[in-house]
This record gives structure tokens, sequence and C-alpha cells, in this order.
């Protein structure tokens, strides 16, 4: 039995047969995810970094941190 059950894990180990839909489908979720995340992050640091050069050409307050 255990024999068996050795022989099985080797077959899983040596089954290179590639992606499945679903892990492609998962993956693509989480690049998507990481890809909004991260473009949400910089429009608000440009946005800060815009409104202090705003603010210092106009001699307005000082930077936004």
């Amino acid at each position: 039995m255990l024999r068996e059950l050795l022989n099985q894990v080797a077959v899983l180990l040596k089954d290179e047969s590639g992606l499945t839909s679903t892990e492609y489908s998962t993956m693509g979720g989480a690049m998507a995810g990481g890809v909004f995340t991260a473009s949400d992050a910089l429009s608000q640091a440009a946005g800060t970094a815009i409104d202090n050069v705003v603010n210092a050409v106009s001699g307005g307050d000082a930077p936004a941190v």
C-alpha cells in the first residue's frame, strides 16, 4: 500500500500537463487586482505631487503629506 502511494506521488510530480483554465483565471484575477491596486496608489501619489507643485507655485499652504 505504501509503495502504491509513493508511485502515485511520483507520477503526480512528473506530470507536466500544464495549467488548467481555472488556474489561468485565478492567476489572471490576481494580476488584475495587483495592477488595479498599483495604479490607484500611483494616481493618488501623482495627485498629491501635483497639488504640492501648484501650492508651491501659487504661494499657498505647505505641501500635503
